[in-house]
C-alpha cells in the first residue's frame, strides 16, 4: 500500500511508535466484521442499505463501489484514515457514506493494536497516546489536572476516544476540572473494619482495591486521597467478613472499589469468606471493567469470566446468589466484547445490571438513552438506575444537568423504550438513595443557599441509629412533619413546579383488611395479563400495546409477523394464549422461530401463571426446551423472559426459588408483576415483605400497578387504594429493602402505561381522580396509527397531553402525589 507508512506517520505523530500495518490487514479485518457485526442494530439501517446481505467480502465490495472506490481498497483505507485524523469530526464519510462507529473502532485495532491500560503523569503523554495536540495556554492548567485526578486510560478506550467525543467526554483530563465547586465526598456511610461501608441497615460495601484501570471523570470517587490509598489486605478482608457475620441484619454485599476485579486475591477471599455466612443473600460485585477495560474478562482465555461461573454455582449451592453492576453511560461505549462479557455471564446465572449517570451533553436528551439500553436488553442486562444530577463533586460541573431534565427524560425513555428496560430516575443523596415521585421528591429551595434544594427521602432518624448515627449529627438535614428526613441537596431545579412542599401527616385511622378475600386468587385473574390495543393494528391476533411492545396470540398468522417486520421501533414480543405459556409452547416455539427472522425484536415474553401455581409443570425437559429458545448472542439476539404474577407474601414458595434458579442457568430471566388491591395488599409491610420474597427467589419484581388493571376497576371501586399509601409503601420498600428489590410504580391506562407521578400528573376533582399522561402527546400515538384520535372518554389538556380519569385511587390529604 503506497504512502500508507507515511499517512500512518502523520496519524501517529506524536507518538513517536513505529506503527505497520498490511493493506491485506486491514481489508481482512474489515471484511471479517462486515460479516460478523453489520446487523442494524450495531451499525445502522441506512449502512446495512449500502452493503446489503452476503458475505464480508462481498459486503466490503459494495462499500467500496458506494464511497467511489470501486475495486481500489487502497485509496478507500487511505480516505478512512484522513477521516480519523480529523478528530474534531463527530463523523467520518467516504462520498457521503457514514461510517459506523464500530467500523472505524475496528479499524484502529488493527492500526494501534493493544491491551492493557496506561498510567498518564503529563501533557506529552497524553498527547501521545490520543493522538490529540493540547494549546499551549491550556498546558499548564492540564498539568494540574493531571497533577491533581490522576488519568489512567486503557487501549480498548483510547480507541473508542478517537472516534467517539463522547466516550472522550467521560476520560480525557479538562481544565474545568480545577473548578472548586462541589463537595470533596457525597457519602457519610459509616466505616467498620477498614475497608467495609455501610449507608443502609441491610447492606454493605466491600472497597477491595482503590484503584481503577480507567478513571472517569466525573466519579464520585475522583479524589486522589481514595485513589492512592493503599489496598486492604487479605486480613482486612476477613476483618470485614467476620463483622458481617456478628451482624444478621446485613442481607447483601456491594463489592467494589475502584475496580475489585483488579485484585484477585481480596476477591477471592471476599466471595469464599462471605460464602460461609448464612444470612447473607446476594453478593453484587461491582465493575466498569465490562465497558472500558473488557480484556480483564477476555484475556487467558476469559480465565476470569470461568472463575466467576464456578464460584456463582458454589454460591447457588448455599442459597445465595451471584450479580455483576456495571455502567454504561453512551452508546459509543459498547462493542461486541461487552455484549459478548454480558451474554455469557446471563447465560451462566449470573445477573448483570446497570447503572448510568446522567451526563450534561452526553446522554441527556433520551434517544442516546434509547439506543445504549436496547443494545443492552439484548444482551440479557437489565437497567437499574439513572442516577440524577451527575454527583456533585468538585471537578465535575461540567457534566450537571437541572433535576428537571433528568425526570423529562423518564418520559422519553416511557414512551420510546421497553417497558422491561426503563430503568428507575434515582438521586443518591449524602444519607442515601430516593426514587423520584414515589419514596422522594423536591421539597423547596435552601432559602440562605441558590445552589442547594431540599429534597425529601425515605430516611428516619431511627433507621440510622443502629449503625451509622454520624447521619443525624449533620448540619444539612431537617425531619419533616411526617417524621422522614429532608436533606439538602447540592442541583438546580430547573422547574420550578417540581418543588412539591411537604407532606402533611396522616389523618384518621388506616382501613383495615379486608377478610375473607380468598375469591382474589391470581388463578382467577386472567384478565390481569392481558391488555387492549391501543392502535388498530388490523389484526385479531395482534394488539399493540405501546410503540415498542406487542402482544400476538399463539394463532398467529403470516399478516401478524409482516406487521411486525415492517416497523422496527417493536423490540419486544409478548406471546399469549388461552392457556398458559407452558401449555402452548408448540405453538410459541413456531412464532420465536419466525420472531427470530426479525432483526429488531429482542425479546419475548411468555406469561404463565402456572409458575405461581403450578410449578412442577415446569419439567427439566420443559426447561430445558425453554432453553433452547433463548438466544442471547451478539448479532440479533431474542431474549426470553417469563412474566408471571404473585399478590401476596404467602404465594412465594421455596419451589419456585429452586425453579427460577433453573431458568437463570439458562439466561431466562422470570419477572412478577402485582395489582395493588385496597384491603389486600396494599400496606407498607406487605409490599415490603413481597418484594424481599421475590428477591430471595431470584424473581424481578417488575410492575407494582397503583390502578387502571381489569381487576382493580372491580374490587378497587368498592375497596379504594390510598394515595397516601402509596407513598408510604414506596418509601418502606426504599429505606428497609434493598435498592434490587423496587418495583415500577405503575398505573394502566387504555393508551398505555405510566409511571405513578413522573411520567403523569395527578388532576383532583371533586373527590375523583384524573391522571395526565405526559408522555403520550396525540402524534405518539398517530406516528403508529395516522388515523388515530382520542376515545370519546379521554379529554386534552391545554397542553395537548390526554387525561384520563381513574378508578379505585382516593387522595385521603391534597398532597399532589
Amino acid at each position: 500500500m503506497k504512502n500508507t507508512d507515511t499517512l500512518l506517520k502523520n496519524f501517529f505523530e506524536h507518538s513517536k511508535k513505529e506503527i505497520e500495518v498490511s493493506l491485506k490487514a486491514l481489508e481482512d479485518g474489515t471484511a471479517e466484521f462486515l460479516e460478523s457485526y453489520a446487523t442494524a442494530s450495531l451499525v445502522g439501517q441506512d449502512f446495512c442499505a449500502v452493503i446489503g446481505d452476503g458475505d464480508g467480502r462481498t459486503k466490503l465490495a459494495r462499500l467500496l463501489e458506494a464511497s467511489g472506490y470501486k475495486e481500489n481498497p487502497e485509496g478507500f483505507f487511505k480516505h478512512v484514515l484522513s477521516q480519523l485524523v480529523q478528530s474534531n469530526s463527530r463523523q467520518k464519510s467516504v462520498n457521503g457514506i457514514v461510517l459506523p462507529y464500530l467500523l472505524l473502532v475496528s479499524l484502529l485495532e488493527k492500526i494501534l493494536p493493544g491491551k492493557g491500560y496506561i498510567s498518564i503523569k503529563d501533557v506529552d503523554q497524553l498527547e501521545d497516546v490520543t493522538n490529540l495536540e493540547v494549546p499551549e495556554e491550556h498546558r499548564s492548567d492540564l498539568q494540574q489536572v493531571i497533577d491533581t485526578y490522576p488519568v489512567r486510560l486503557s487501549w480498548h478506550t483510547i480507541r473508542q476516544m478517537m472516534v467517539s467525543r463522547d466516550v472522550a467526554y467521560q476520560y480525557m483530563p479538562f481544565i474545568e476540572e480545577l473548578d472548586s465547586v462541589g463537595h470533596t465526598n457525597t457519602w457519610i456511610g459509616q466505616f467498620h473494619q477498614g475497608l467495609l461501608e455501610q449507608m443502609y441497615q441491610n447492606r454493605v460495601i466491600f472497597l477491595l482495591n482503590m484503584s481503577c484501570p480507567v478513571y472517569c471523570r466525573f466519579c464520585f470517587r475522583k479524589h486522589k486521597d481514595s485513589r492512592n490509598e493503599a489496598n486492604p489486605t487479605i486480613d482486612d478482608v476477613k476483618a470485614a467478613v467476620e463483622h458481617v457475620k456478628n451482624s444478621p441484619s446485613i442481607k447483601e454485599i456491594v463489592v467494589t472499589g475502584g475496580d475489585p476485579f483488579l485484585n484477585r486475591a481480596n476477591m477471592a477471599a471476599t466471595i469464599d469468606g462471605l460464602m460461609q455466612v448464612e444470612h447473607v443473600q446476594s453478593l453484587r460485585l461491582a465493575t466498569r471493567c465490562i465497558a472500558y477495560y473488557p480484556d480483564l474478562f477476555l484475556s487467558d482465555e476469559s480465565a476470569y469470566l470461568k472463575y466467576l461461573k464456578q464460584k456463582s454455582l458454589e454460591l447457588q449451592q448455599r442459597g445465595k446468589r451471584m450479580e455483576v453492576a456495571t455502567h454504561f453511560i453512551h452508546p459509543d461505549e459498547i462493542s461486541p466484547e461487552s455484549l459478548d462479557i454480558i451474554s455469557d455471564l446471563v447465560k451462566s446465572g449470573i445477573p448483570v445490571y446497570v447503572q448510568t449517570p446522567f451526563l450534561k451533553d452526553c446522554n441527556d436528551k433520551g434517544p442516546e438513552l434509547v439506543k445504549l439500553f436496547s443494545l443492552l436488553r439484548g444482551a440479557g442486562a437489565e437497567l437499574h438506575y439513572i442516577y440524577i444530577p451527575c454527583s456533585p463533586i468538585h471537578g465535575n460541573s461540567i457534566y450537571w444537568a437541572p433535576l428537571s431534565e433528568g425526570i423529562a427524560v423518564a418520559s422519553y425513555l416511557r414512551a420510546h423504550l421497553s417497558d422491561r428496560i426503563i430503568p428507575r430516575i434515582c438521586t443518591a443523596t449524602p444519607i442515601g438513595k430516593l426514587d423520584w415521585h414515589t419514596s422522594g421528591w423536591a421539597v423547596e429551595h435552601v432559602k440562605e443557599n441558590e445552589n442547594f434544594v431540599w429534597l425529601r427521602t425515605p430516611y428516619t432518624p431511627q433507621y440510622f441509629k443502629a449503625f451509622a448515627p454520624l447521619a443525624n449529627e449533620l448540619t444539612n438535614i431537617r425531619v419533616n412533619a411526617e417524621g422522614t428526613i429532608d436533606i439538602q441537596y447540592m442541583a438546580k431545579i430547573g422547574d420550578e413546579s417540581l418543588f412539591l412542599g411537604s407532606r402533611a401527616p396522616r389523618t384518621g385511622q388506616k382501613k383495615t383488611a379486608v377478610e375473607n378475600a380468598d375469591q382474589l386468587r391470581i388463578e382467577e385473574m386472567n384478565d390481569l395479563l392481558t391488555g387492549e390495543s391501543i392502535v388498530e393494528t388490523g389484526s385479531k391476533t395482534l394488539t399493540r400495546l405501546h410503540e415498542t411492545r406487542v402482544a400476538i396470540h399463539a394463532e398467529a398468522n403470516e399478516t401478524d409477523f409482516e406487521y411486525i417486520g415492517a416497523d422496527n421501533r417493536i423490540t419486544d414480543v409478548v406471546i399469549v394464549s388461552e392457556n398458559d405459556a407452558v401449555d402452548s409452547l408448540y405453538a410459541i416455539s413456531k412464532i420465536i422461530k419466525k420472531l427470530q427472522e426479525i432483526p429488531h425484536v429482542n425479546a419475548v415474553r411468555l406469561r404463565s401463571l402456572k409458575f405461581n401455581y403450578a410449578p412442577e409443570a415446569y419439567t427439566p425437559t420443559l426447561i430445558n426446551r425453554l432453553g433452547e429458545l433463548n438466544h442471547l448472542t451478539i448479532v440479533n439476539p431474542l431474549r426470553l423472559e417469563i412474566e408471571t404474577c404473585f399478590l401476596s407474601t404467602d404465594e412465594i414458595q421455596p419451589e419456585h426459588a429452586t425453579l427460577t434458579r433453573r431458568l437463570n442457568n439458562k439466561g431466562i430471566t422470570v419477572y412478577s408483576n402485582t395489582p395493588l388491591l385496597g384491603g389486600i395488599n396494599d400496606s407498607p409491610d406487605e409490599i415490603h415483605n413481597l418484594a424481599y420474597l421475590c428477591r430471595q427467589a431470584g424473581i424481578e419484581f417488575h410492575h407494582l400497578y397503583v390502578a387502571g388493571l381489569p381487576v382493580q376497576k372491580q374490587w378497587n371501586q368498592s375497596h379504594p387504594v390510598d394515595m397516601y399509601d402509596v407513598i408510604d409503601i414506596a418509601t418502606m420498600v426504599r429505606r428497609e429493602g434493598s435498592g434490587r428489590e423496587i418495583p415500577r410504580y405503575i398505573i394502566q391506562t387504555p393508551l398505555g402505561e405510566v409511571d405513578y407521578g413522573l411520567t403523569s400528573s395527578f388532576i383532583h376533582d371533586n373527590g375523583n381522580i384524573s391522571i395526565k399522561l405526559d408522555c403520550y402527546p396525540l402524534a405518539y400515538f398517530q406516528s403508529m396509527a395516522p388515523d388515530f384520535s382520542f376515545p370519546e372518554n379521554v379529554r386534552v389538556d391545554q397542553d395537548g397531553k390526554p387525561v384520563i380519569q381513574i378508578s379505585g385511587l382516593i387522595s385521603s390529604s391534597d398532597f399532589p402525589i
